[in-house]
């Protein structure tokens, strides 16, 4: 369009600069609200022989162009991501869609006995809201789920958030540049209706620890006991603790989620069996590097909650002595590594420490190295399983009849209810249809082998997942240059994608992960590892500081990429205010003292 058809209609000039007359472009059919996404032009600046037309838009104005961002899910990353957006990213409309009736996520999901963060609390935290209230070194779920609601509270986090609302469907619409996403929500009364938002950039938090499901134990629905899964928070509000006295209870897994529940139900139960199909090293990490000798259900006494409340550089030393210890713990990964050697005989003499039975401790020592599959916290299972109402199984589930199990070496074992540990659904593809660019299907082309960019991106998915806090910073800078550049898609390119993943399997190869375990993080059949970064967290930090935008197929609304550049002016320059900074170079910072010696 040039400058000599007739306008749609006049838009008031957004600076007092006398003379410049402005239309709208009258195709424009793009988000509204902003400058670019209305098309508003000076008819002064424009090109006639190509039809390009520069918008009336000062360089890097946030006010340029309007976004709007749906994310999935208001767990740990959602609430992140709702305070960073908010933080440090101005013009941009921030909606968070999560299932469940309030916020929490994994901890709003599991409330099964002595359910608890296997991480040290004070390094389980946001770093925008440390809380000085921890209630033990491991807490509980109940505190967690108190914790992050907490946040959203104080910090009014909670007006992007809408509840009882799942994503069941999601699209990229190539020509528009947008997501259609189909939402189905639950009302107090069990009705649910379905609709439609749409968004620029769609991010999911929502985690692959979030689906659980039922072993495929043959005769599993024949049982006539209960039947509990350990994330099914309903049939723990049912199933309470005076039940349990009365109840021989087999628990299947071992993971995380069984290595607390068997401590959890043991005193209470009649007997508890825990059937272990494969062993486990258990893992303190702040003795194990010379960290913070506090056993895991230490409880912090007043006098330390008041030093913290008192004195936030006590709280924040605290914590980042623990995290310092967390931090070191990839080096005991890497094969020929000292620490590698140091954690083994470690582990192995604490385990002795704890495990007095030879024949059970020589079960319960993996042939793998440490590592190789996730190692957990676990001293208050090693208590629990030489109490006498505590029998170990060192076996698999083969089939389930009416009244019990039978294991993979023969054994049966009668029991009144049954609790599977055995985790979730980790094969990394949606619940839903989330169809991307060119008709990029996640959950077909991710049947197999989830083969993603960086641990931040999809080939042909515009997405943000991760590592929490270093993948929000690197969403705060993808939200920014799609506004900035008025980007309408970005994908990592199927080489670059390729590369990447090579030089991930490649690195694998000389550290434990490459060893025979059966863990979630690994491909059962290929031994493939799918959901672990090649290096330490400061590693992949370091890593994502800077998006590679030469990785990227990039996309722009206009045709021309440069409209970003503008009218030819910074904000600054159109500034009326007394105290605008036009030579922003010039600082008192910069000053180097040695000149004026």
């Amino acid at each position: 369009m040039s400058s000599t058809k007739e306008p749609k209609g006049e838009a008031n000039s957004p600076f007092l600069i006398p003379g410049l007359k402005f239309f709208t472009d009258p195709e424009s059919n793009n988000r509204p609200g902003n400058l670019f996404s209305e098309k508003l032009h000076s008819d002064y600046h424009n090109n006639p022989e190509t039809g390009y037309h520069i918008p009336f838009a000062p360089i890097g104005d946030p006010g340029n162009r309007r976004l709007k961002v749906i994310t999935i899910g208001a767990g740990l990353a959602g609430v992140m991501l709702a305070y960073n957006i908010e933080k440090h990213c101005p013009n941009v409309e921030h909606v968070i869609y999560e299932k469940n009736p309030t916020v929490g996520g994994t901890w709003y999901q599991n409330r099964y006995p002595n359910a608890a963060c296997d991480s040290p609390t004070c390094t389980y935290q946001f770093n925008f809201a440390v809380d000085p209230e921890w209630e033990k070194y491991q807490s509980g779920s109940d505190y967690l789920r108190d914790y992050v609601a907490k946040v959203v509270k104080k910090l009014d986090l909670e007006k992007y958030m809408t509840f009882n609302s799942r994503v069941i469907d999601a699209r990229f619409d190539d020509n528009k540049g947008t997501w259609d996403v189909k939402i189905e929500q639950t009302a107090g009364d069990g009705s649910k209706k379905t609709f439609t938002d749409d968004c620029d950039l769609l991010l999911g938090a929502v985690g692959i620890l979030d689906r659980w499901e039922h072993p495929k134990i043959p005769g599993l629905e024949s049982f006539k006991g209960r039947v509990i899964h350990s994330a099914d928070r309903t049939k723990w509000e049912e199933y309470t603790k005076d039940m349990w006295a009365n109840d021989e209870i087999a628990v299947i897994g071992s993971g995380a989620s069984a290595y607390q529940v068997v401590p959890g139900m043991q005193p209470h139960a009649k007997k508890v069996h825990s059937f272990l199909r494969t062993p486990a090293w258990f893992f303190a990490p702040s003795t194990a590097f010379g960290g913070d000798p506090r056993p895991q259900d230490y409880t912090y006494t007043e006098e330390e909650k008041a030093l913290f409340r008192k004195d936030h550089g006590a709280m924040l030393k605290h914590a980042k002595a623990n995290e310092s210890i967390l931090m070191m713990m990839q080096h005991m990964m890497v094969k020929h590594d000292p620490a590698y050697y140091q954690a083994r005989k470690h582990l192995t003499e604490r385990t002795r420490e704890w495990i007095k039975d030879d024949e059970l401790f020589e079960k319960i020592i993996p042939p793998w190295s440490p590592g190789c599959r996730r190692i957990t916290p676990g001293d208050p299972f090693m208590v629990a399983i030489q109490e006498p109402n505590v029998d170990v199984h060192f076996t698999g589930i083969s089939r389930v009849d009416e009244n019990g199990v039978f294991g993979d070496d023969g054994t049966y074992t009668a029991c009144n209810t049954i609790v599977c540990a055995t985790g979730f659904d980790v094969s990394y593809r949606p619940p839903f249809p989330l169809i991307g660019l060119n008709n990029y299907d996640l959950r077909k082309e991710w049947h197999t082998v989830p083969a993603g960019y960086m641990g931040v991106g999809v080939l042909e998915i515009q997405s943000g997942d991760g590592l929490l806090e270093a993948i929000v910073s690197y969403t705060v800078k993808v939200i920014k240059k799609m506004q900035r550049d008025n980007i309408k898609y970005f994908v990592p390119r199927q080489d670059v994608t390729d590369e990447f993943n090579d030089h991930a399997q490649s690195w694998f190869k000389g550290t434990v992960w490459e060893e025979n375990c059966n863990a979630w993080y690994k491909n059962r059949k290929t031994g493939r590892v799918d959901a672990i970064w090649p290096g330490s967290a400061l590693h992949f930090r370091d890593a994502i500081e800077d998006p590679r935008w030469e990785d990227m197929e990039i996309k722009y609304h206009s045709r021309n990429r440069f409209q970003y550049l503008g009218y030819g002016f910074a904000p600054v320059d159109l500034s009326t205010s007394p105290d605008a900074d036009r030579s922003p170079y010039l600082k008192l910072e910069n000053l180097d003292p040695r000149f004026y010696e």
